[in-house]
């Protein structure tokens, strides 16, 4: 347990080293050609094409509104504002009313817009594919929803670190697999929370203390890694929570204290794991819902240590037919066959959620040879084009 609450603190503070190495590259970032525009600095990008917006002439005479150009002129040339530079407005508290990332800027640096509290809408721009580590760590002042367009492939730690402000929806776009380590710890004021099926983990501490996040959650089919304190203190939470049917693990704590869930069903035919204790601590649902024919297997796992009730529900599964898969032989000490009609992927995980193999496949039938690995249980995920089936295997010595 103590080992857990360490890790978690670490992912928590992960912006101190963070804020210390935005500084020493802003000291770099000086020593090289800049120019001005009005009282910001910018500078041509390497790709001599396109420009960032370094930051401003004097951080102590920023205030008001800041309206960033999509395009300025230098030397006589067009050039695209594509980035905002590490540090670019850090501590610039005089910022005031809404920000809109305009829809030429793919990249938003580390500590760019640190302490900003001032600002009290963000819109962001069609084009942003990155947004950088503590990006906006304690804009406390942003109102309303907040969408993150699809997109956007990464947001680094502690990108919204502390954004209280918010009080409306949270909507990940379509771009986003992975949500980063407490990317938006202790953001108390948002609604609810909408993810995407484009989503496969979710970090370290993501949503810890989002207190304010009420109704029911949805994790969807497509994630197959929580990782420890995921949703932890998310007491708002007041309706169903659901687990998509190819999770195959459960960080500690993850949603420890999250006490208002009235309802708790999972759509994995194989119980997912719990990587470390305490999962689902100071959680009042005892009754949970699992696919058709598999109350066996939840009551002979670690699920049964929180839910005192397992039931079935065989209404609303499809047809087997549709989702049908065979693994053989099993167990196996070598080459596993994997037959399903339409097959699109292959996972391999071993049963703490650590994701050892995955390819694309087509076809019918998929061989996979698990001769080099250590003897123990390990999960098949089948993506096909009707669904996700999820297989346990067992891998004997020889």
């Amino acid at each position: 347990m103590k080992s857990i609450f360490i890790f978690c603190k670490k992912a928590a503070y992960a912006v101190l080293p963070i804020f210390v190495l935005g500084i020493m590259g802003t000291t770099h970032l000086r020593a090289q050609t800049l120019f001005t525009i009005g009282n910001l600095y910018y500078q041509i990008n390497a790709d001599s094409i396109s420009a960032t917006l370094v930051g401003p002439v004097d951080a102590t005479e920023v205030g008001g509104e800041l309206s960033i150009p999509t395009t300025i002129i230098y030397n006589g040339k067009d050039y695209p504002v594509t980035r905002i530079g590490k540090n670019a407005f850090i501590s610039s508290g005089g910022l005031t009313g809404s920000l809109t990332i305009p829809n030429t800027v793919v990249s938003i640096g580390e500590n760019a817009f640190l302490a900003c509290s001032g600002l009290t809408e963000l819109h962001l721009g069609n084009a942003l594919d990155t947004i950088g580590p503590a990006a906006f760590y304690g804009c406390k002042g942003f109102t309303g929803s907040l969408t993150i367009p699809n997109s956007v492939r990464v947001i680094e730690t502690a990108a919204f670190y502390g954004c209280t402000g918010f009080d409306g929806a949270l909507t990940i776009g379509d771009g986003l697999t992975r949500i980063e380590s407490a990317a938006f710890y202790k953001c108390r004021g948002f609604s609810s929370l909408n993810l995407s099926d484009a989503v496969t983990t979710i970090g370290t501490s993501a949503f810890w203390g989002c207190s304010g996040l009420s109704g029911s959650l949805t994790i969807p089919n497509s994630v197959t890694i929580i990782e420890p304190n995921a949703f932890r203190n998310c007491s708002g939470f007041t309706g169903t929570l659901t687990f998509g049917s190819a999770l195959v693990s459960i960080g500690g704590e993850t949603f420890r204290n999250c006490s208002g869930f009235t309802e708790v069903i999972s759509l994995a035919t194989v119980p997912p794991t719990f990587s470390f204790e305490d999962v689902f601590e100071g959680f009042n649902c005892t009754t949970l819902t699992v696919p058709c024919g598999c109350i066996a297997a939840y009551e002979n796992s670690e699920w049964h240590d929180y839910f005192t009730t397992i039931i079935d529900d065989c209404n609303s599964v499809p047809e087997l037919d549709e989702q049908k898969a065979t693994v053989y032989p099993n167990p196996t000490n070598g080459t596993l066959k994997i037959e399903a009609e339409n097959m699109e992927s292959i996972s391999i995980y071993i049963m703490l959620g650590e994701k050892l193999f995955e390819v694309p496949s087509s076809g019918d039938v998929f061989e996979y040879d698990f001769s080099p690995h250590e003897v123990g249980i390990y999960l098949v995920r089948i993506q096909t084009e009707k669904g996700i089936v999820t297989k346990r295997v067992v891998v004997k010595g020889r």
